[in-house]
């Protein structure tokens, strides 16, 4: 992430970007609009179980009213107290009565709750049916529909040889509804295939029946088979592309009698998943639009803007033409960058300007300072060095500089002292540094200080020889001029012993004494007029005189000088033949 470029960034970016917003408005579409279908397909199935459960219970309303029809009539009232065959006859003889009626069961009971009268009759194979005693008896004596002190209509649905069957009783009245009751009239129908087909036909809707102990019922329908209840219950549960509703209906004692099982496509929710599809490729593809649009506009307005300027930049930077400016039309935030930059590049070309007038005059007073001036760093390499440095040294102007000062000639104890400095931490020290190489003998005084905040190191050195020179000779003067001193005196007190010595020798040769004597006397007065003359020349050598111009004779500073120095010459060996012009004897 730190090596890419701002276009490949700005690219991330925004491909990110476009991934979160089109996976938020997927996940804000799936849970949105899908649920919204969902919802959509539950009130769907809520209406179509609605009305399934609205055909059967129209079924038993028209069952109801068929049942009133009949038993509030006078000669159903009649039939029911005596049992005349001619209401049979002219009723209920021929199967298209019963087909007509819609009814496979057709019970008439007195007050006693005897059979007065039963039919039964198959719609599906268009029969009769021959019900087993046990089966009418079990209606009969069931209290809830022979029950002729209640004057409303009971209808429901019990389980007649296990199948559901539709059952309606009406107490049996005259015609216009007047009691007492002569009876019970009871109607029902088997939930057969053809009142099955009906129910189909009227909902659109596939409906089967299923036994309440059917394996295949769902554990929250057979949950709800556990419970007690006089209401029906609808279960609906849902598969990949099918809805299934399950209604439980309960028999007129409230047990559970049937279960109606309703099939229902998920058309709805199939629609909703295509458009969702279909909504999610046209997502995609704007995502793709908005990607591709909005990257090419962050391109022309901001990449390519500032790829131009950058390359500008670069350009300024690899000619290092401060001169040169750089360009960005228009009035945002680049084009006010480019003119920051060109501010800046300004101040830069004026600090330049400046830096290199300044560096000319360091130049300068570097390039005419007498003293040798170097600048190094920590490790002794040399970063800058005047021309009085190379002259020094006897090296080619510039040559110096990058090289260690190890292996600048003549300069190798210069290594040592600085290693000397820098462990000292002073801030500044002088030292001398003497060369003694054959072709190198000098002095130098060396000046070590530490440059802050550069780690560099700053050199001067200065010839000193002529004025170590100078120093000696003036020592070796002032040595001399006190050995003056001590001579003179020294031939002082030697003068007035000689003095004495050459006048009593004098005296001594006027004397009448042996001729041998004499000869010693006359060599000690001769010895001693010798040493008096060699004080003399001692004092004349001591003393200091005025100088003055005057006329001498040449011969005779010369024999003085060669008496000066006859012993010297002597105890080294050293014969001198003097030849002089007899002319200048005068």
């Amino acid at each position: 992430m730190y090596n890419i470029s701002i276009r490949q960034r700005i690219f991330v970016v925004v491909l990110c970007t476009t991934l979160i917003l089109f996976s938020i408005l997927y996940l804000a579409f799936d849970l949105t609009y899908l649920r919204g279908y969902e919802n959509l397909e539950k009130q769907d199935a809520a209406e179509n179980i609605d009305r399934v459960t609205a055909v059967v219970s129209n079924r038993l309303e028209i069952m109801t009213g068929l049942c009133k029809d009949w038993a509030i009539w006078d000669e159903t009232y009649q039939f029911a107290e005596d049992g005349n065959t001619g209401y049979i006859e002219r009723n209920l003889s021929a199967e298209a009565s019963y087909a007509n009626v819609g009814v496979s069961l057709f019970l008439v009971l007195n007050t006693e709750g005897e059979v007065v009268y039963h039919k039964g009759f198959d719609h599906t194979r268009w029969t009769d049916i021959v019900f087993p005693e046990k089966e009418i008896q079990s209606l009969a004596n069931n209290p809830l529909i022979n029950n002729p002190d209640n004057a409303g209509v009971i209808s429901g649905m019990v389980q007649l040889y296990g199948i559901p069957f539709l059952v309606v009783s009406e107490p049996i009245l005259t015609s216009t509804g007047e009691g007492p009751s002569t009876g019970i009239l009871i109607m029902g129908r088997f939930m057969d295939p053809e009142i099955m087909a009906d129910f189909t036909q009227s909902t659109k809707l596939s409906i089967s029946v299923m036994d309440i102990h059917h394996p295949g019922l769902p554990q929250e329908v057979k949950e709800t088979l556990i419970e007690q209840t006089d209401e029906s219950d609808v279960i609906i549960t849902q598969k990949r592309n099918l809805m299934e509703g399950y209604i439980v209906y309960r028999d007129i004692y409230g047990q559970p009698a049937v279960v109606l099982k309703v099939d229902m496509p998920r058309q709805i929710y199939n629609e909703g998943e295509k458009s969702l599809a279909y909504l999610h490729i046209s997502l995609f593809f704007v995502s793709i639009t908005f990607f591709l649009v909005f990257s090419y506009l962050i391109n022309i307005t901001v990449i390519k803007r500032m790829t131009t300027l950058s390359q500008d930049v670069n350009v300024i930077g690899e000619k290092s033409n401060l001169s040169k400016r750089v360009s960005a039309p228009g009035a945002d935030e680049i084009s006010g960058l480019a003119s920051n930059i060109n501010k800046m590049l300004d101040s830069l070309e004026k600090s330049e300007s400046e830096i290199r007038t300044q560096k000319e005059f360091i130049d300068q007073i570097l390039a005419n300072t007498p003293n040798a001036v170097v600048v190094t760093d920590m490790r002794q390499q040399v970063i800058l060095a005047n021309s009085t440095f190379d002259r020094l040294l006897g090296l080619t102007t510039g040559s110096s500089t990058s090289q260690q000062i190890r292996d600048i000639p003549h300069l190798q104890e210069l290594t040592k002292e600085i290693a000397a400095f820098l462990q000292s931490q002073a801030f500044s020290i002088r030292t001398e540094l003497h060369c003694k190489d054959d072709d190198f003998r000098k002095t130098l005084a060396v000046t070590f200080t530490r440059m802050k905040g550069n780690n560099l190191l700053l050199i001067t050195l200065s010839d000193i020889t002529a004025d170590v020179d100078r120093q000696d000779r003036l020592y070796l003067t002032d040595r001399l001029a006190s050995v003056g001193e001590m001579a003179s005196g020294i031939a002082h007190e030697l003068n007035n012993p000689l003095s004495s010595i050459v006048g009593l020798s004098e005296l001594l040769k006027e004397e009448d004494l042996p001729e041998s004597i004499r000869e010693d006397i006359a060599t000690i007065n001769s010895e001693a007029q010798r040493a008096a003359g060699v004080v003399k020349n001692m004092l004349s050598f001591a003393r200091r005189h005025a100088s003055n111009r005057q006329p001498v004779l040449l011969n005779q500073v010369v024999e003085d000088i060669l008496k000066l120095r006859a012993y010297h010459w002597t105890i080294s060996n050293i014969t001198v033949k003097c030849e002089m012009d007899q002319k200048y004897l005068q």
